[in-house]
């Protein structure tokens, strides 16, 4: 398989990706998936290459998985993680995002779910 690349976002982008990580990194899921959304929907207005739009989504469900451990959601968790790992698999980095280390890191979550060995807050974006 092909390793994705991302172009570059516009300005107002680039401030909703990284207003969601900054909330991502503090652990504020719920409040990174919001700026995500925002993020993702303006791609989508402006007919971003359909990768990178599942790629936002794909940030945005992790956020949601993240939320779902926290709550000790297990079937939140493995829906989300479903649903993520295809959005996210295939890239390496984007947007000074090392997105291929955060899935590794984010399936541990995953795997965890039923057990709660792991803190979701412990986890941030790794950067490229």
């Amino acid at each position: 398989m092909s390793v994705l690349t991302a172009g570059p976002l516009e300005a107002d982008e680039t401030e909703l990706l990284n207003d969601g990580l900054l909330l991502f990194d503090e652990g504020q899921f719920w409040h990174a998936h919001e700026s995500w959304e925002d993020l993702w929907n303006m791609l989508k207005s402006r007919k971003a290459p359909q990768a990178e739009i599942l790629l936002v989504q794909g940030l945005i469900q992790t956020a949601a998985m993240l939320l779902h451990h926290e709550r000790k959601n297990a079937v939140g968790v493995q829906k989300q993680w479903a649903k993520l790992q295809r959005k996210l698999d295939g890239w390496s980095t984007a947007w000074g995002l090392d997105i291929a280390v955060h899935l590794e890191a984010i399936q541990t979550y995953a795997m965890d779910a039923g057990t709660w060995h792991q803190t979701a807050s412990d986890h941030q974006i790794p950067r490229a």
